[in-house]
Order: C-alpha cells, then structure tokens, then sequence
C-alpha cells in the first residue's frame, strides 16, 4: 500500500517536475523574517517538522518532531507553539516560535492519544488537547495549566468518541469537532453505528449543546469560526464510495446544521474529506489535499462560487481579510477578498494545517 508520506513525495515530483527541488523545511531565509504562520511539514522520508514562516509563507525556521505532526496551537504573549502529534499522537511539542528553542516535549498520558489538535483559552492560561482513551476511543479534552509548564490539570468527557478538532469561541466555550469514530491505530472500527457531532462544553467542561448530521456517516472533524458566533465544520465521509454528500455546514448555538451548497459532481472533487477551514466575514474556505483543490463558498448564499485546483492542498488561514493557504507541494496562495489571488513557492511540504499567530 502506498503510504500518505510516499503519496505526496510522487504527487510532487509529478507535478512540479524538476522546477523546484524536493526539499522540506529547507529553504533560503526569507528577507521579512517576522513570525506570521506556523504549520507542520515533512521533511524527508520519515523526518518530520514544524515550520516558522512570515506572512508570505516564506520559511523562518524550523522546530524537529520527533513524529509526524498535525495541528498547531499559538500563545502570542508567551511566544510559545505546541505542534500535536498525527493521530493516535503520542506527544505534543511546545517551542518559542521567535527563537525555535524547545520548551516542553509531553508524552501522551498512559492510556490515552492526542488527535492532533488543541487550542490555548482566550486569556492563554490553558491548553485544551483533543484526546481518546486507548481501547475505547472515548472522547477527552486534556486541560493543560499553561504558567505550571504544561501540567495536566484536569480532564473533559462524556461528549462521545474520536473528538479531533478543538477550537474556542469569543465567550470562551468550546467546540469540539466529534468524529464519532472508535478506532484501532488509524483502522475504524464501528462505522455501522458511529456517532459524530459537533459539541458544546462551557468553560467547566459542561456539556451545554451537542448537534449533528442527518447523515452519521459525516464524520465531523475540523472547525473554524468566523470571529463571531458561527462555527464552520468540515467532514469525513465514511460511507458509500460513490456517494458525493455535502462536506461542509455551519451552525450557530442553539440553532439547526445548515450544508453549504455545492453540485455533487463538485463535492466528489473534494474525494470525501475536508482538511482545514478559515472564514471572513463574507467568504469561508475549505482545502481537501485528497481532493487536490480548496473552494469558497458565499457565507450569505450559502453557494460555491469558486472550485479550484492545487496540489494537496493542505492549511487555510485569515490574516488581514486574506486567505493564506498552503500545499503538500509547496505552494502559497494568497487570496484578498476571494478574487484577487497570488501564488508563489515556499519549498516546503507542507502538512494539512496552519495556524496564524494573531
């Protein structure tokens, strides 16, 4: 079976030819060297990283992990990043981004995984980390005092199984992308009867709203939202190979899911997966390196209005009311407004997320 890492080696070479070196986290520094985007990246076979970059995606520097890394936290004030491990993670890495000096490496507690995502409180006092109880996939947020070095401090359950995306709303409550999947390493194992949602807890770990998809075979996976009240959740398609549903929605406290709207010939471009979200006031986003593309929606019609190729496309993020968004082959594209677009090469190859340090 071919490998993920192996599948974006040969999809780059192909695409790119001899243009542009295979290269990873190597690259000439850039000229702007202020800190503005963070992403993890693979850097040879089975060496992985995580890259500093300024806004243009330009590479800083570089961080080793010690495996293949996923989401990426940011703490402004303290100048600290935590990349998590790729599900079923078995550390978190937290590091100066201003300097690259490491700060914590914490292991996975016994018994349990990260799935790769987690987030710091608005006040930046915590780290919440998506977390499973091995065996059972039981749903965790591992609370991680921040000023105490990362100590675990407490733990969130009783939301469902295969939480993997946490993100934390403007009144402090988070959101949890609940994939309802149990799992064996990366093999599901109850697809017939999983449960995903999208899930509510306040800021003691109460659960307070918890809604879902007609379909169950939506896993929900990652989040965004739009700086307000609106939380954009992108899925995973666990059912029928030949079925196209739609793979993005959005939904306010207290209110139903609604899809976004797309043709289903559209949606199969996104093969059943969607990697990373990021939204404006007026436009959302959503990448799929499966998919080979990212489309933008109208947050207003609800519509696509544009579907557009890019190889493993993989991090979207908002800086400035501009989209920044990232590939697996090193691409950087940046888009105002949705219709003014640049593109440039980074030489890095970059992993399904970035994160903005705001």
């Amino acid at each position: 079976m071919v490998t993920d890492n192996t599948r974006r080696r040969l999809l780059k070479v192909a695409l790119l030819g001899t243009a542009y070196p295979l290269v990873g986290c190597v690259s000439t520094s850039a000229k702007n060297t202020q800190p503005a985007l963070i992403g993890c990246a693979i850097n040879g076979r089975d060496r992985f990283c995580a890259v500093v970059a300024n806004a243009d995606g330009q590479f800083i520097r570089q961080v080793a992990l010690p495996e293949r890394g996923h989401g990426v936290a940011t703490h402004r004030r303290l100048h600290h990043a935590v990349a998590f491990a790729r599900r079923p993670g078995r550390y978190f890495q937290v590091f100066d981004f201003n300097t690259g000096e490491s700060i914590k490496l914490r292991p996975a507690d016994n018994n349990r995984h990260y799935y790769g995502h987690g987030v710091y409180s608005n006040d930046g006092q915590w780290l919440y980390a998506t977390e499973g109880q091995r065996g059972s996939s039981r749903g965790i947020i591992g609370v991680y005092d921040v000023v105490a070095g990362y100590q675990k401090v407490a733990e969130f359950s009783g939301f469902g199984i295969g939480p993997h995306e946490v993100i934390v709303m403007p009144d402090d409550r988070l959101v949890i992308g609940v994939g309802g999947v149990h799992t064996n390493g990366r093999e599901p194992l109850n697809l017939t009867t999983m449960s995903p949602s999208l899930s509510y807890l306040d800021r003691n770990g109460e659960l307070v709203d918890q809604v879902g998809l007609r379909d169950h075979k939506l896993s929900i996976r990652h989040l965004a939202h739009d700086g307000d009240k609106t939380v954009l959740c992108g899925q995973q398609y666990r059912g029928e190979p030949e079925e196209y549903p739609a793979l993005l929605a959005m939904h306010k406290a207290g209110g139903p899911m609604v899809q976004l709207e797309a043709e289903p010939e559209q949606w199969a471009r996104f093969n059943h997966y969607i990697a990373s979200i990021a939204a404006t006031k007026e436009w959302i986003l959503a990448t799929s390196p499966r998919g080979n593309c990212y489309g933008i929606w109208s947050k207003q019609t609800l519509k696509l209005v544009e579907l557009a190729p890019l190889p493993d496309a993989s991090g979207v993020v908002v800086q400035d009311e501009t989209f920044k968004v990232s590939s697996g082959a090193g691409g950087v594209v940046s888009l105002s407004n949705a219709t003014s677009k640049h593109v440039s090469q980074s030489g890095i190859q970059w992993d399904n997320h970035w994160s903005v340090i705001t």
